[in-house]
């Protein structure tokens, strides 16, 4: 078993979906690898430290028969989380694009993100980095657990812009959120759930 891709798999797809049971790593690992591996060999290599350090190093943590993402392995979050994402299917990219997530600041990038960076270099010019303002933006739309509202207010807030100029952000930033793949979607975007 390529114990070092398994484990790429394990830490994009808690990534991706925030917590992910590890029959689905498993099943997603074999539809994408010619090499199948089994539920009893990832249970031995989880039984590792050095995979649990591994692990956790990336922020993933193994809870009963699941992989969780720090951000939501409060018990509150955990279950939150596990309720809105009920009975929604799994996004499933292709393994290339699926391993970006192996780096928990990855997104995919789209016009609606682009939109908005625009309307900030408008706005501010080089006086803020508009790359890291819509990076942040979606990663805290990712692990929001679908509490849009408030961080459509934070981020407007903290523009500290002009009501009218601030205003013209929100539809730009709804947009946004609509194209945003989401933990609680399991890591589908508001639009492709609609389209199901």
């Amino acid at each position: 078993m390529n114990e070092e891709l398994v484990m790429k798999y394990i830490v994009s797809c808690t990534n991706l979906y925030g917590i992910v049971p590890v029959e689905k790593v498993i099943e997603i690992y074999n539809n994408q690898n010619e090499e199948s591996i089994s539920l009893n060999e990832v249970e031995s290599l989880l039984q590792s430290t050095q995979m649990k350090q591994k692990l956790e190093e990336s922020f993933v943590y193994i809870q009963s028969n699941e992989f969780v993402a720090e951000a939501t392995s409060e018990e509150d979050e955990k279950e939150n989380l596990k309720r809105s994402a009920a009975e929604k299917p799994y996004y499933v990219p292709g393994k290339e694009e699926l391993l970006c997530y192996i780096d928990e600041e990855y997104f995919q990038e789209t016009p609606e993100q682009l939109l908005v960076k625009n309307m900030l270099k408008e706005d501010f010019g080089d006086q803020l980095d508009v790359d890291e303002e819509v990076s942040e933006l979606v990663y805290n739309l990712q692990v929001s657990g679908g509490d849009f509202m408030m961080e459509l207010s934070l981020f407007i807030a903290g523009l500290e812009l002009p009501i009218k100029k601030s205003e013209r952000y929100i539809p730009a930033i709804v947009e946004v959120a609509d194209t945003t793949r989401l933990w609680e979607n399991r890591g589908h975007t508001m639009k492709e759930l609609q389209q199901l």
